[in-house]
C-alpha cells in the first residue's frame, strides 16, 4: 500500500490540488491521515477514483517510486497453477472413488434385499388346480 500526499496525488493523476481535496471531502476518494494530520492517499484508490495518468519521459520514474508494484513473480503464478492441477486431480480421484461405491452399495443392496415378488396370481391351467386340490385332500 503506497500512500501519498496530495501534490504527489495531483502529479500521478494529471489533475488540480482543488480537484482531489474536493473529491476527499466529498467522500468520493477515500483517505488516511498520518500522526502529523496531513492526508495520505492510497495509490490504488487514486487509480479506482482519477485514473493514474502514465506519462512518458523521466519524469514517469519519479511519479512510479510511491505506485504499488502489481506485477506477480513468473514463479508464483506456475507454483499457483501446479497447486491448482493437484486440487483437481484430488476431487476428479474422489468423485471416482465416490461412484465406485455408490455402484458397489447398489449391487449389495440388491443382494441382501429381498426377492421382488412375482406377478400377480394368474388363474393356473385346469390340470395344476385339479392336481393341488387332490394334494389337499390326502394330506
Amino acid at each position: 500500500m503506497a500512500l501519498v500526499g496530495l501534490s504527489d496525488a495531483a502529479k500521478l493523476t494529471g489533475r488540480n490540488q482543488t480537484t482531489i481535496h474536493r473529491a476527499m471531502k466529498t467522500g468520493r476518494l477515500c483517505y488516511t491521515a498520518d500522526e502529523t494530520g496531513a492526508r495520505r492517499i492510497d495509490t490504488a484508490e487514486l487509480d479506482r477514483v482519477f485514473g493514474i495518468r502514465h506519462t512518458n519521459g523521466a519524469s514517469n520514474d519519479a511519479m512510479a517510486q510511491g505506485v504499488q508494484s502489481h506485477v506477480t513473480p513468473v514463479r508464483e503464478v506456475v507454483l499457483l497453477n501446479r497447486l491448482l492441477d493437484e486440487r483437481e486431480a484430488t476431487i476428479r480421484d474422489l468423485r471416482a472413488r465416490l461412484d465406485a461405491s455408490d455402484d458397489e452399495r447398489r449391487r449389495l443392496t440388491l443382494l441382501l434385499s429381498p426377492p421382488t415378488p412375482a406377478a400377480p396370481d394368474q388363474p393356473r391351467p385346469l390340470g395344476r388346480r385339479v392336481l393341488d386340490w387332490l394334494i389337499k385332500q390326502h394330506v
